[in-house]
Parts: C-alpha cells; sequence; structure tokens
C-alpha cells in the first residue's frame, strides 16, 4: 500500500498518539536515580526543620552585647539539643548545622571575632539574626516538593533522603530490544573484506538508549533473510515494550523489515517522512523501524524516539528551542533538515554538514539537532532538538 510522505510534526504526533504509559514499580530510595518518579512527594516537616546555624562561631543574644567581650559558657556542635539558658554576657561557640539555643538570635563567624580560652571579641559589625537559616523557610511541613513525572537526579534523591522515602513508586523500566540488520555488517572484532563494513548502530542505538535513561535493553543483529527477519521482530515482540530496527525498511530487494512486521501484525501507522535524513523510517505501535544509514539512525531516535520513551514513562517532554543560525541557509524545497550542530560562542547554531546519511564523522561533535522545514528562502533559524 501507498503511504503519501508526512510531515516530521505529523509524524512525531502519531508515535505519541499510539504510546502507553508504562506501569509502575516500587524500588529503593538508592535505585532510583534516572528512573521517572510516579508519586508526589511531600515535606515530612518543616525545612529547615529548626533555625539552623549557617557559620562556625559564636552565638549570643544581640541586646548582651556592649562592645565587651562576651563569655565562653561552651561548646555547642551540631547535632546537640539545646543546651539550656545562656548567662548575661556570655556566648556559645557553635557549628555549621546546630540548632540556634532558644534564647538566643545572632551568630558571628569566627572570622569575626577574637578568641581566647575563656572569651569572644566582636571585631566587625553584625545584624542581629545574621548566619541563620530559619525553621521553615525553604517549606512548609506538607509542601509539595517533588511532583509525579519528576525525572530523578541526585539532587532530588538527596531531597528524597532528606524526607524519609526509602521506597519509592516510579515507572517499570522500560524493556527495548534493538534489531540491526545488513549482511554487509560484521563484528566489531573482526577485519573487514573490501565489500564489508563494521557493526555501528547497533552498539550506537543502545548507547543512545542508555544515554537517555535506565532501561532493560538488549541488541540483536539479523541477515537479511525474511524468514530470519521474521522471526527476530517476532521474539523481540514477546517481551519488548518498544522494538526498535535500524535498516531494511527501504524499497531495496533485501529490506524485509516492513514485510516481515505486517506479516506480524499489520500495514504500518505511517512509512516515509518528508524530511532528510530519515525519509524512509517507518512506525507500527511498539516497534520503530529506523533507517540504516548511521547518520539517519541517530538522528531519527533522537527526533522521534526520546519523546516516545519520556511518553511512555511518564517523564517531562524533551524541550526544544529556537536558535538562530551562525549563517543562512539555503532551504530544501520539499523536505524538512534534520541538521547535527554545535553551539558557538554566540550561542549561535553552527552547522556540522554531514556529506550523507552515511557520514557519521562529521557530526561527531553535535550537541543536537536543528529542524529546519521546507521553502524556497533561505532559513536563519530553526527548531534545535538536544541530544540525550
Amino acid at each position: 500500500m501507498h503511504f503519501d510522505l508526512l510531515t516530521p510534526a505529523k509524524a512525531g504526533q502519531l508515535i505519541l498518539d499510539n504510546a502507553s504509559l508504562l506501569p509502575t514499580e516500587e524500588i529503593r530510595l538508592e535505585d532510583s536515580l534516572g528512573r521517572v518518579l510516579r508519586e508526589d512527594l511531600h515535606a515530612d516537616r518543616a525545612f529547615p526543620p529548626f533555625d539552623r546555624v549557617t557559620m562556625d562561631g559564636i552565638a549570643f543574644r544581640a541586646t548582651d552585647f556592649s562592645h565587651s567581650p562576651l563569655i565562653l559558657q561552651g561548646l555547642h556542635p551540631a547535632g546537640a539539643p539545646d543546651p539550656g539558658p545562656l548567662k548575661p554576657g556570655h556566648c556559645w561557640q557553635i557549628m555549621t548545622g546546630a540548632t540556634l539555643p532558644a534564647d538566643c538570635d545572632t551568630v558571628v563567624p569566627y572570622e569575626e571575632i577574637e578568641l581566647t580560652e575563656t572569651s569572644a571579641r566582636i571585631t566587625e559589625d553584625f545584624e542581629t539574626g545574621q548566619c541563620i537559616h530559619r525553621q521553615g523557610s525553604d517549606a512548609a511541613a506538607d509542601t509539595l516538593l517533588l511532583k509525579s513525572g519528576t525525572h530523578i537526579t541526585p539532587g532530588h534523591l538527596g531531597m528524597m533522603a532528606s524526607i524519609g522515602a526509602a521506597q519509592l513508586s516510579a515507572t517499570r523500566l522500560p524493556i527495548i530490544r534493538i534489531l540491526t540488520t545488513g549482511d554487509e555488517l560484521i563484528p566489531v572484532v573482526e577485519t573487514p573484506l573490501p565489500h564489508q563494513l563494521r557493526q555501528s548502530n547497533g552498539c550506537t542505538l543502545l548507547a543512545a538508549v542508555q544515554r537517555w535513561g535506565p532501561a532493560k535493553a538488549s541488541w540483536t543483529h539479523l541477515p537479511d533473510d525474511f524468514k530470519a527477519t521474521r522471526d527476530g521482530i517476532a521474539a523481540a515482540l514477546e517481551e519488548a515494550d518498544l522494538v526498535i530496527l535500524s535498516g531494511g525498511i527501504s524499497k531495496g530487494k533485501k529490506d524485509f523489515v516492513r514485510p516481515a512486521i505486517e506479516e506480524l501484525r499489520s500495514e504500518p501507522i505511517f512509512h516515509g517522512v518528508a524530511q532528510r535524513p530519515g525519509k524512509p523510517l517507518g512506525f507500527w505501535p511498539g516497534i520503530a523501524a529506523l533507517p540504516g544509514n548511521p547518520n539517519s539512525t541517530l538522528t531519527t531516535f533522537h527526533r522521534y524516539l526520546v519523546p516516545l520513551l519520556n511518553k511512555m514513562t511518564g517523564a517531562p517532554a524533551q524541550s526544544t528551542m529556537n536558535l538562530r543560525l551562525s549563517e543562512p541557509l539555503k532551504r530544501h524545497p520539499k523536505l524538512t533538515m534534520l541538521l547535527p550542530v554545535k553551539l558557538n560562542s554566540q550561542g549561535e547554531a553552527l552547522i556540522l554538514s554531514p556529506q550523507n546519511s552515511g557520514d557519521f564523522i562529521t557530526p561527531l561533535e553535535a550537541t543536537g539537532y536543528l529542524e529546519i522545514p521546507p521553502g524556497s528562502d533561505s532559513a536563519t533559524h530553526g527548531a534545535y532538538i538536544p541530544q540525550c
């Protein structure tokens, strides 16, 4: 069946429309980095939970200060309970992180005092209430701290530890099976004959998935044979949430991906996008068939599959921004261009023009891609899609 070429926007929307949110599972706090939180988390008490001292120094009542040295009453370290009443004209030596004693209102750091064995003389002007992180100034008890859908970072993990969230509800890890095709491809450890190439797309896609986030991902290479292609896809579909194919999706005599999937499932939701690179991109629910040229494979992964994985896991949608090109670029009259770029010192997009979709050397310095729609004029801006 013939399929008209879709715009990238339409293709991307159809992919998201056919994505299902994965179920949740309970995980330990220490296993949560990179996972997607699926519950709202609230402060279990005020933050900070007490008036917290922010500098090593002395704590005292400002009304006791009369330009004479204050007498040292003792040491109040972090982690100690309130030390009790402070005598008039006295001060506590106090540590960062300690509770502010109940009858003190000011802290002066050691750098601004002259200390003896028995007294402390303040040498700089101070303000009443300084060097104190007030109770509840960051968040009141029961404040919403992390929303469901948060992609957990090290900072988030520390926050969750501080509220005692030892067990969390998170999206189950997606199961991803990567299938590469091509009889011309051989294992990396082998020496290619003149007509052969070392396999690169499989390890590239596997690394791209791992860079995106935690997943149960694996990679298998299939020969250019209809039965082997069909059986390999069938086996992957039995266990995977998403099957990613690379190659075999164009119109060549040995491109068996589409007929193999159609025998297993049905016709694609779409096959063909008006873009360069990546024109032969095809999609079925749970199956993404990417073109086999290295630049096409990685470009279409970031443009289409990163948003898909984000939706499957409940992660925030990928943000894009409109960037100025370092130099105007003539548009393609019919195809959207997806070009690898890096940012120059002015924050402009500098295009790293590959020679063709098989050129994966020129774009190595890229930090993302610029999407430039077709037209008859020259483009000065484009939508920037960062690499994950």
